[in-house]
């Protein structure tokens, strides 16, 4: 099947929840979780980019240093990881992110969320975001387990956010974030990102080491396809959960329905 008949599949069981959709353009505090360098960028930047440009504070995490994003051996990795980092921080300036934090942990080696969780909790109730956004870690055949923990990691940061015994050191000062799930199945929410396209994409293209023309062509693809749904040129797509969704919740499914 051609990549635009699997987009007109995908799209076809498309629900926006204009109400979710609002959620996240109201947003003063926005936090975004990256596995790698780049993901983020792939899943939001049109986004966060809007976001910056109304004057919220967004803050971006990138999880894992990226090392194993080059496959050339004939870079060290301290090299590779240089690199990665230079790419990301050149794509944040060109959405206007000036917050970027960088955990470290070795790529494809990031921990399981039990261990993650606790650098996500100490992170979020120190920032007092209401949006959480990252990868969906439930993403059919999705098999990078750096992508499945930390998504389920802060699925669980969101969930144990304002519950004041789990990790009692860190103290909880806000509301438990609406969370925001890129690269997903079933999004509930898109958001137009018509004006910051351009943005997006040449975001993408600071990741030198990451992006060809061929693939960013279907980036693009995507997006236009998505814009289609809400009549616009390009959206962005998300499965946007309550926290009240993240745990025994048979509903949460069906969150698209207003």
């Amino acid at each position: 099947m051609h990549v635009e008949d699997k987009l007109m599949e995908y799209i076809k069981g498309i629900r926006v929840n204009e109400k979710l959709v609002n959620l996240l353009k109201s947003a003063s505090n926005i936090i975004a979780f990256s596995p790698h360098p780049d993901d983020v960028e792939v899943i939001a930047a049109g986004y966060l980019a809007m976001m910056v440009s109304k004057g919220a504070l967004v803050k971006v995490i990138v999880v894992s240093d990226g090392r194993m994003g080059i496959g050339s051996m004939e870079y060290a990795v301290d090299e590779v990881i240089t690199i990665r980092r230079r790419e990301e921080l050149e794509a944040m300036r060109m959405l206007g992110v000036n917050d970027v934090e960088f955990l470290n942990y070795i790529d494809s080696e990031i921990p399981e969320p039990r261990i993650l969780r606790r650098d996500f909790i100490r992170i979020t109730r120190g920032f007092k975001p209401d949006v959480v956004v990252t990868v969906d870690p439930t993403l059919p055949y999705e098999a990078h387990p750096d992508h499945v923990n930390t998504g389920l990691a802060v699925m669980q940061a969101v969930l144990f956010h304002g519950i004041p015994r789990i990790l009692s050191e860190y103290k909880v000062e806000s509301q438990p974030p609406v969370l925001a799930l890129g690269a997903t199945a079933r999004p509930n929410a898109l958001i137009c990102i018509d004006d910051y396209a351009d943005r997006k994409m040449n975001a993408l293209r600071a990741h030198k080491s990451q992006f060809n023309e061929e693939l960013l062509k279907v980036i693009e693809l995507i997006h236009m396809k998505l814009g289609n749904v809400v009549g616009c040129k390009y959206a962005e797509a998300f499965k946007v959960l309550t926290p009240d969704e993240l745990h025994m919740n048979p509903l949460a499914e069906y969150s698209d329905d207003s």
